[in-house]
């Protein structure tokens, strides 16, 4: 079996923590021969080989250059064998002092020994062919690493320690036996009757469980990548003096010149449990000069590519035409209204002819005094609070996400056949294509296209 570019049955290796300069470096070495290169490139302080070292066990030692003799570094080395280890194979892991030099000195004596180069993901990826870990938890590891808020690392754990495949593998089992009774029914009609009004129960019910997962898909995506808010409008209304507002702490040059920002501005905050990524664009205007046109440009793409949109309106000069064909144009996107400059007191937004556009998706700020700040970050927040308990579990990928609503389509295609009175084994065919969408959420049933395109997200290393 080849996977990703090498063998499963070769020895890899990576360095495990960040590079660069610190406490610890740790080089983890995994396959059946991770305990033979050790051995020969660590020599522990204690009289004993490391081949002889007991699993979970540690020992203190030497990196030693086999060639020279020359002693590398001290370690402290952790022994692993198969099946107790993450990746399910014998894993040695190799702590030594942090810094690149002795990390990348430590990882090239694993290599000359017969270890390969990991690829990125690839420790991971043999829990999964391994059966340590299903791929939804495969892909839980990620989000841990990856967490921007403590909400989404609550999430991604409760995902690590595999809820969402117990909850789905549940439902998998579920429709495996309503299958067994309705095919019982075709094989056996003189014998057992399915009972279709119990069927059509069980079914709802199921469909309703699944449903309301589904429908928390917002928030859990917003958790895992971070929601995208883009700050749009005319040049000089406060744009930029918002962005720095909304981050608490000047990134955004302001001044009293229309067009000052020319590209878009990137930082990553977090409002209330949930990460945002915060644009801030230029002014939305005709213009002839051509790098203030193509920052509008730009600024145009970010509105369209963006989660949520925040309309920028200045107190001091009302709504203008141009005000209404966004706001109008972007009805019916998560586009919010956020009226600045209030602190000047000059009240020229006409909220009535703002709420006949926008409803309630509108809110009066100043960047200066930071009144209504707070107030705007909880109404982007509440766009994404989920469904009911905004602690309940959540899918984390676009992935998971499209196997649930896949098997939600089998079950509601189900329901329709039973009503419609179409025959059992059509019905069958409908609720074996959701059971085989579920067993693709925690990889039972998998194509390695996706394997491979789930494990080159990850790290080397992890």
């Amino acid at each position: 079996m080849d996977e990703m570019g090498g063998g499963l049955l070769d020895t890899i290796a990576a360095i495990a923590t960040p590079v660069g300069t610190g406490g610890i470096a740790i080089v983890r070495i995994s396959g059946d021969s991770a305990f033979a290169i050790a051995g020969k490139m660590v020599r522990l302080r204690k009289s004993m080989a490391l081949e002889e070292m007991d699993s979970w066990s540690i020992a203190l030692g030497d990196v030693v250059e086999e060639s020279t003799g020359r002693v590398v570094d001290e370690c402290i080395v952790l022994a692993m064998r198969s099946p107790r280890s993450y990746t399910g194979e014998h894993v040695v892991e190799i702590q030594c002092h942090g810094g690149q030099v002795v990390a990348e000195k430590v990882l090239s004596l694993a290599f000359k020994l017969g270890a390969r180069p990991a690829q990125p993901g690839e420790f991971t990826k043999r829990a999964f062919i391994n059966g340590r870990i299903t791929l939804d938890e495969a892909e839980a590891v990620l989000d841990m690493v990856t967490s921007s808020s403590e909400a989404a690392l609550f999430q991604a754990a409760r995902r690590l320690r595999g809820e969402l495949g117990a909850m789905v593998e549940r439902w998998e089992s579920r429709i495996v036996d309503l299958l067994a009774l309705i095919q019982g029914a075709i094989d056996f009609p003189e014998t057992i009757d399915a009972g279709r009004s119990e069927i059509l129960a069980l079914l709802k019910c199921l469909r309703d469980e699944i449903n309301a997962v589904v429908e928390r898909a917002p928030l859990g995506l917003a958790l895992t990548h971070g929601v995208e808010v883009c700050l749009v409008g005319r040049p000089n209304v406060g744009k930029s003096s918002l962005f720095n507002a909304l981050l608490s702490r000047d990134r955004a040059i302001v001044t009293d010149i229309p067009g000052t920002t020319r590209d878009v501005l990137r930082e990553t905050t977090e409002w209330y449990g949930l990460p945002v990524v915060l644009l801030d664009t230029a002014g939305l205007r005709e213009t002839q000069e051509v790098v203030e046109a193509l920052g509008v440009e730009r600024a145009q793409a970010a509105a369209v590519e963006s989660h949520v949109i925040l309309y920028v309106l200045d107190d001091t000069q009302g709504i203008g035409p141009e005000d209404m064909k966004w706001l109008n144009k972007w009805r019916d996107r998560n586009c919010l209204a956020v009226v600045t400059k209030t602190d000047l007191n000059q009240r020229r937004v006409d909220i009535a002819q703002l709420e006949d556009i926008c409803g309630d998706k509108w809110v009066r700020v100043s960047g200066a005094t930071g009144f209504g700040i707070e107030d705007l970050k909880r109404k982007v927040q509440a766009m994404y609070a989920g469904v009911g308990d905004p602690e309940a579990l959540a899918p984390g990928s676009a992935r998971q996400v499209d196997c649930l609503e896949r098997a939600l389509e089998g079950i509601e295609a189900a329901i329709d056949y039973l009503y419609q009175g179409w025959t059992d084994d059509v019905i069958v065919l409908a609720l074996e294509e959701a059971a085989g969408a579920l067993m693709e959420l925690t990889g039972r049933k998998v194509s390695g296209e996706t394997l491979d395109r789930i494990f080159s997200r990850f790290c080397v290393g992890k």
